[in-house]
């Protein structure tokens, strides 16, 4: 019997956890992206250097090699084309159409109100004077986003319309569709859910709480607080996993990792989509949060189903109730000192994961301005949202990194 043949999208970290399950089950690894200083170059069997969005080349590619499967993990972009070759290709994918409602936020939208789920007040503009005309209808302050974007890059709060003018064209240039989107700004607290749907059939895994850098009018992630969904007992939260298991059946997605964010409105009990992704969450969700507060690991299943066409879904009486999180830090502008404590972060109990890829003194250092900026994680597991925090504190109280600013010495943000 010949070996698989695997075809996965990205070379970044991101896509080393997909790469090691391939590797390890001995299928032949290839990998695609632009050239760059990424790991998964290094242990690929084959690389191809297109752009994830590239379709056309990645599928002639993908015949030339007569690929078994193709995936991509926490990167929007690549969805598409995963889902665009498996279709032409007669492999196992979400189908073409069901990938840009995934990945286009204004399609997105459409998508969820018409699966009954409650979407912020939104329109789509291609040009600044229409921006500056759908704003008028939905009222300031609104959110400015890429239609297809990810990292929150370019995704802005706009108070008036001299913001709006200032800041259109910073948003524009990250979205690869001709528009952007315009939706209300809704006042409420976030959430953010993962799950995996096998068969048509979808099972909320894990329910997280959101925390963000203090950043004026930039939406930058600082921490991940993930509970297994067979924990949550509060109303709220609740309806939360509702609506997620509504919007992905109700977008009719055969089978696949999903990771999504919503925001409960108090002021009039409900619970709005912020966005939905047919992939795993960023900073190690699928990989290993969503595994450790679960006990399901989403990655393995995929593969499973992809390659082999095992169909293996999640079984609500045998999920584990375990906590799992992730937090991240920031530099200010300068350049780093000194660095200390990395070690004894990593002997903390429930801690077990501490990354510091791309931190060493002489780093310059810049002001965060999007999900690309922010360092780390540090990865926790813990039995309730109450330890996890106490671990959380823990991290942030030995991890001392200086750095050398025209202002003087400063130490991390948190």
């Amino acid at each position: 019997m010949s070996t698989k043949k695997v075809m996965i999208l990205g070379a970044a970290e991101g896509q080393l956890p997909f790469l090691n399950i391939c590797k390890k089950r001995g299928y032949e690894v290839i990998v695609v992206s632009v050239k760059g200083n990424y790991p998964c170059f290094e242990y690929a069997d084959k690389c191809y250097y297109y752009d994830t969005r590239d379709k056309e080349n990645i599928l002639k590619a993908a015949i030339a090699e007569n690929i078994d499967a193709i995936t991509t993990d926490q990167t929007d972009v690549s969805v598409p084309t995963v889902a665009y070759v498996a279709e032409k290709m007669g492999l196992r994918g979400i189908g073409y159409e069901t990938s840009l409602k995934f990945t286009n936020k204004y399609l997105m939208r459409k998508a969820a109100f018409e699966a009954g789920v409650d979407v912020p007040k939104f329109d789509k503009a291609e040009s600044l004077e229409q921006a500056v005309s759908v704003a008028e209808k939905i009222g300031y302050p609104l959110m400015i986003k890429p239609a297809d974007s990810s990292g929150s890059r370019g995704v802005l709060k706009v108070n008036s319309e001299k913001e709006l003018r200032d800041n259109y064209e910073e948003t524009a240039k990250y979205s690869k569709a001709p528009y952007i989107l315009l939706e209300q700004f809704i006042v409420g607290k976030e959430y953010l859910v993962d799950g995996f749907a096998m068969e048509g059939k979808y099972t909320n895994l894990d329910l997280g709480e959101k925390e963000y850098f203090d950043v004026p009018n930039i939406f930058v992630s600082k921490m991940c607080m993930f509970s297994s969904a067979k924990m949550i007992e509060d109303r709220v939260g609740l309806k939360v996993l509702e609506a997620n298991k509504k919007l992905v059946e109700g977008i009719g997605l055969k089978f696949g990792i999903t990771h999504a964010e919503y925001l409960y409105s108090p002021s009039d009990d409900k619970v709005y989509l912020v966005e939905v992704a047919a992939r795993g969450g960023g900073v190690y969700l699928s990989s290993d949060i969503t595994p450790r507060a679960s006990g399901f690991n989403t990655n393995e299943a995929l593969i499973d189903y992809l390659v082999e066409g095992k169909a293996t879904a999640p079984q609500w009486d045998k999920l584990l109730k375990r906590v799992s999180a992730w937090v991240c830090f920031s530099f200010p502008e300068g350049e780093v000192a000194s660095i200390s404590g990395v070690e004894d972060v990593k002997a903390i109990d429930g801690v077990y994961m501490l990354s510091m890829h791309d931190v060493y003194v002489g780093k310059k250092t810049i002001k965060l301005e999007n999900d690309s900026e922010k360092y780390g994680p540090a990865l926790i597991v813990a039995d309730t949202p109450e330890e996890c925090y106490k671990i959380i504190e823990k991290i942030r109280n030995t991890l001392k990194i200086e750095v050398k600013t025209t202002d003087g010495i400063k130490g991390l943000i948190w």
